[in-house]
């Protein structure tokens, strides 16, 4: 199953990540939203899915809780490049394709956040 990435977004500005430059590249600790689904032609079907993003100077201004600044799913960049950025993420979401949905989950899971992680039926 051939996935897509049909938008990317960050926490600290609205709309598209592609619309955004943090006022020092060396200096950065966001998260970063996806909206990841099979290709169909059509956006129909996708999840979503974060990832925490920070360079090094980024994670000292991180409030740490009992000493921890993150504890999972985290990608840290030298200095932020929207183009090594997005590579990376094509890289990886590539390197998730299965035969099914549920495979391909499995395998994203590894490396996002699901926004479904945790979530228990009623």
């Amino acid at each position: 199953m051939k996935l897509v990435i049909y938008e990317v977004g960050i926490s600290s500005h609205p709309g598209s990540i592609r619309r955004w430059a943090p006022d020092d590249p060396r200096v950065v600790a966001e998260m970063i939203y996806l909206d990841i689904g099979p290709k169909q032609g059509k956006r129909q079907g996708t999840d979503r899915f974060a990832i925490h993003l920070a360079t090094p100077s980024g994670l000292d201004t991180l409030e740490a809780e009992d000493g921890i600044l993150m504890d999972r799913r985290v990608v840290v960049m030298k200095r932020y490049d929207f183009d090594d950025l997005w590579r990376w993420l094509e890289r990886t979401v590539s390197s998730c394709e299965a035969g099914t949905w549920p495979e391909c989950l499995d395998k994203l899971r590894t490396h996002f956040h699901w926004e479904y992680d945790g979530y228990k039926e009623s």
